[in-house]
């Protein structure tokens, strides 16, 4: 199928690596030009070549500390000068420290909350003059699972909540100017720190489907934890003119574990 994707223009935070680079390609698969954003020079060098082999209309990359506000304002601008303009961003973030409510103080709080929830407000409020005059533009936050069903690791499921109630009334407030906002909430997702956790296990001696069975807490309904792809394949399509009637969503790619009906 045809996305509809070829010569448009997409940002993608947290894009130098995991989800966010799975997304980066797949877009430039599509005719995108991409620029994305890390914090590590050589992640983003590497990423950027990823890109460029697969097929990007062209690609920039950029460095940047997500949590300090001049820093994501400053992204946002130097991207949007070098693509010349912007019909899709994505909004993908840092992780979160593990831990209960025990164990984190005010400074964890405040830190989490600039990091995915503040990020997020600047670098829309920055993209959105350009988003606004653009054709079919399409915000997409990648969120987490968590936000139906919250499991045992707290500032990421209050600050991911958060992200996905201001994704749903930014869907409400623009859609007057053609700009679609969707959330894609993905489950257990064989990377980062969970496929450190895997390689860790199976050097063990652990099967794979029980390290798996074991991270996600329980019997997996689709048998395997996800894939980045599979995450990027949903992205693609909500930022295309195929999901020109789908705006404010938050659509769960979990494998079936959140048994809730909505």
């Amino acid at each position: 199928m045809d996305l509809e994707l070829a010569g448009r223009r997409a940002l993608l935070l947290g894009s130098s690596r995991g989800i966010g680079l799975a997304c980066a390609q797949r877009l430039a698969r599509e005719g995108c030009a991409v620029a994305i954003h890390g914090r590590d020079g050589a992640a983003i060098a590497a990423a950027c070549d990823a890109i460029r082999d697969a097929g990007a209309a062209a690609v920039h990359g950029f460095a940047a500390n997500l949590a300090e506000p001049d820093a994501v304002t400053r992204l946002a601008e130097e991207a949007l000068a070098a693509l010349g303009g912007l019909e899709i961003l994505v909004v993908n973030t840092g992780h979160l420290p593990y831990g209960g409510f025990a164990s984190h103080g005010d400074t964890a709080w405040h830190d989490a909350f600039d990091l995915v929830v503040m990020s997020a407000v600047r670098v829309v409020r920055a993209c959105l003059p350009a988003l606004r005059t653009a054709q079919g533009a399409a915000i997409v936050f990648i969120g987490s699972a968590s936000t139906r069903e919250p499991r045992l690791h707290l500032l990421s499921n209050t600050m991911r909540a958060a992200v996905a109630g201001l994704a749903k009334t930014l869907a409400q407030e623009y859609a007057g100017d053609g700009i679609r906002v969707n959330t894609v909430a993905p489950g257990y997702i064989a990377s980062g720190r969970i496929a450190d956790r895997l390689a860790a296990m199976t050097a063990e001696g652990t099967p794979l489907p029980d390290a798996e069975r074991s991270i996600a807490g329980g019997p997996l309904p689709l048998g395997r934890l996800g894939r980045t792809q599979e995450i990027a394949d949903l992205v693609a399509m909500l930022a295309s003119p195929r999901a020109g009637y789908v705006t404010g969503a938050t659509l769960t790619a979990d494998g079936g574990l959140n048994r809730a009906l909505f």
